[in-house]
């Protein structure tokens, strides 16, 4: 099926062109149907199931670079390719944003977890692209169910102290190793969660929190 770029043709009849219009008619529902909800309901039409687009480069020079704001608009939604400089292992295709002040890039959570621990038994119930085992006292390894690009991605944590002492904090750490790659992969990161008490002067302690949680993004 391909779009009739003259339609209605001049040069035919209206009997002749009605085929053509028909197939115009057939050819759009057909192609915004993929993407779109269009003559379902009227709830639904107008509006988006997802959107696809291709990186953006710069008309023919294909090179990573971002839009320009259009006059008279606000915001562009836009994907690109990572440059080497921004991402030495992976240069994928990320998406991005771009308003009058600013370029950002839509930071996606690559993995994320929370997790109750009772008994020295980890519980997870939360997560996304990951599980999380308890391997001892405050150390516990999440498993990517789907490997991350590469093993630079940023890890953030922290978890509930279950204590009466207002001031202790527990933070949530890469567990510390003299190879990156026993404790930190596309496949698992292995980390701690420690328990800060006395203070200016904390003491850390392995320790198992009431909860705890993290986040890995870029990579």
């Amino acid at each position: 099926m391909s779009w009739n770029s003259t339609s209605p043709d001049g040069t035919k009849s209206v009997k002749d062109n009605n085929p053509i219009i028909q197939a115009n008619t057939t050819y759009t529902e057909t192609e915004m149907n993929k993407d779109h909800f269009w003559n379902i309901g009227g709830d639904e039409d107008g509006r988006h199931k997802f959107a696809q687009m291709p990186k953006y480069t710069d008309g023919a020079v294909a090179t990573p670079t971002s839009p320009t704001i259009a006059a008279g608009m606000d915001l562009a939604y836009f994907a690109r390719l990572k440059t080497a400089a921004e991402a030495t292992a992976q240069q994928d295709v990320q998406p991005y944003i771009r308003n009058a002040s600013a370029i950002m890039q839509v930071l996606g959570i690559r993995a994320c977890g929370v997790f109750n621990v009772a008994g020295g038994v980890s519980t997870t119930v939360y997560a996304h692209n990951c599980s999380v085992t308890r391997t001892g006292t405050g150390r516990f390894t999440a498993t990517f169910t789907s490997a991350l690009p590469s093993v630079n991605y940023i890890f953030l944590g922290g978890g509930v102290a279950g204590t009466t002492t207002t001031n202790d904090i527990v933070t949530c750490e890469v567990e510390a190793s003299t190879a990156l790659n026993s404790v930190k992969t596309v496949n698992l990161v292995k980390f701690r969660t420690i328990l800060l008490t006395g203070g200016s002067a904390p003491t850390r302690t392995s320790y198992d929190p009431l909860q705890g949680y993290f986040v890995v993004f870029g990579g």
